[in-house]
């Protein structure tokens, strides 16, 4: 078997053409644009087949080099923590509330139902986290992140496992979330309703279409924004492995092996910057920042997804897919039940199912499209929708994932 081996930029630059392979694809396909699969994911499964048949005839095989992986990685998640403004999150009160509290309870759940039917199959619980929240709420991204950890507390594969899991969520959440969503409108006649209540009461007491989310989208390149946002986004992550050798020391005191993924000390130090420079009045490059985080998850999201070694998810994919199919259908129900209910009943409330499916099941761009979706179904906007869905699934539940993943993940090695 011949080897290629990669050096830490060579990896990257194949990174970046496996992006642009995908980004090529999504335009040629409708398919992949219709369910909103990203062009990482689209081009690094192409290339992991590939190399899933170069192992299997025996012919070829590669080998990466991650360190340019991992920077990409801190380097977005860091962005992230730039959009976590409690000015910003405040003004979207009640609705934001609500829905960051039945995301935390889904959140808990999967990770519970996936436990459950991986130990039922024999499996460790930590691969039921891997097809929980891990992947399902949390993402690729997400997955690509914290893979790394439950491998370290003892799950072999578990990169491979959380990916692939967060793919098929992808492809699930674009789905079955817009069916939803309509099902809710067409059986309570939710949009007569919603327009005979504008009639009485004319608009919401919240203007959600006119809140300010700190972030404005670049039009025109400022060269000097970018140059700033790039050095205070490395400054942060310098500063954030401070903090997450900090952090480590307790929870290495109650497992050797395990650690606080990457990212988490970035994120940290990221949010306290915004918050000061919010009360401050101080005015951060945030839109130039946000750009930068962009390139930096789609060439970490390719280098992640081109490495997936296939050939190891054989033996496991049987429990995988039968964790993943009961996920799909709890969520229908805690939807439907649960998170309408919950969000008022109305109109905004099954654009907010909608979203939330798309964020539970998938990523944040899932929502925002199902979202679309439904709006172009019915020609009627939920500008409150629109800013809740985003804020809550978009950073408040990556703020809060390491809390309840890592104690979860804690009691699981422990036997408890």
């Amino acid at each position: 078997m011949f080897e290629f081996n990669f050096d830490m930029l060579q990896s990257a630059c194949l990174g970046v053409l496996v992006f642009l392979l995908g980004k090529f694809i999504i335009k040629k396909v409708p398919f992949f644009n219709r369910f909103c699969i990203p062009a990482p994911v689209v081009g690094g499964l192409i290339f992991c087949i590939i190399h899933l048949i170069g192992r299997q005839t025996g012919l070829f095989s590669f080998n990466f080099a991650n360190e340019l992986k991992d920077f990409f990685m801190v380097g977005f998640f860091a962005t992230i923590g730039f959009s976590a403004s409690w000015l910003v999150v405040k003004q979207g009160g009640k609705a934001i509330l609500i829905l960051s509290v039945v995301s935390i309870i889904c959140l808990v759940g999967q990770n519970f139902l996936g436990q459950f039917i991986a130990e039922a199959f024999g499996e460790s619980g930590l691969m039921g986290l891997c097809a929980g929240a891990i992947s399902l709420m949390g993402g690729v991204a997400s997955s690509a992140a914290y893979g790394p950890t439950m491998e370290s507390l003892g799950l072999p594969n578990a990169t491979l496992i959380a990916v692939s899991a967060a793919v098929f969520g992808l492809v699930a959440g674009g789905i079955v979330s817009g069916p939803i969503a309509k099902f809710l409108i067409d059986k309570n006649d939710l949009v007569n309703k919603a327009n005979k209540q504008d009639k009485l009461n004319g608009k919401d007491s919240i203007d959600y279409e006119n809140l300010e989310t700190g972030e404005e989208e670049i039009k025109v390149m400022n060269v000097s924004k970018f140059t700033s946002a790039f050095f205070i986004l490395i400054i942060v992550m310098g500063l954030g492995t401070i903090v997450k050798a900090w952090l480590d020391i307790p929870i290495k005191n109650l497992n050797p092996n395990a650690a606080l993924p990457a990212y988490i000390g970035a994120v940290i130090v990221a949010a306290i910057v915004r918050n000061v420079a919010d009360v401050k009045k101080i005015e951060l490059p945030v839109g130039e920042i946000g750009a930068i985080g962009e390139v930096f998850l789609s060439i970490f999201l390719a280098m992640t997804i081109m490495q997936l070694e296939l050939w190891k998810l054989i033996d496991i994919a049987g429990p995988l897919f039968v964790i993943l199919i009961v996920q799909v259908i709890a969520l229908i129900i805690y939807d439907i039940f649960i998170v309408f209910r919950a969000t008022g009943k109305d109109y905004d409330s099954a654009m907010m199912v909608a979203g939330f499916f798309g964020y539970a099941m998938g990523a944040t761009p899932n929502a925002i499209a199902s979202m679309n979706a439904v709006k172009d179904r019915y020609h009627r906007d939920s500008p409150k929708a629109y800013f809740a869905i985003p804020m809550v699934g978009g950073f408040i539940i990556d703020m809060l994932m390491p809390i309840f993943l890592l104690t979860h993940a804690n009691f699981i090695v422990s036997g408890l």
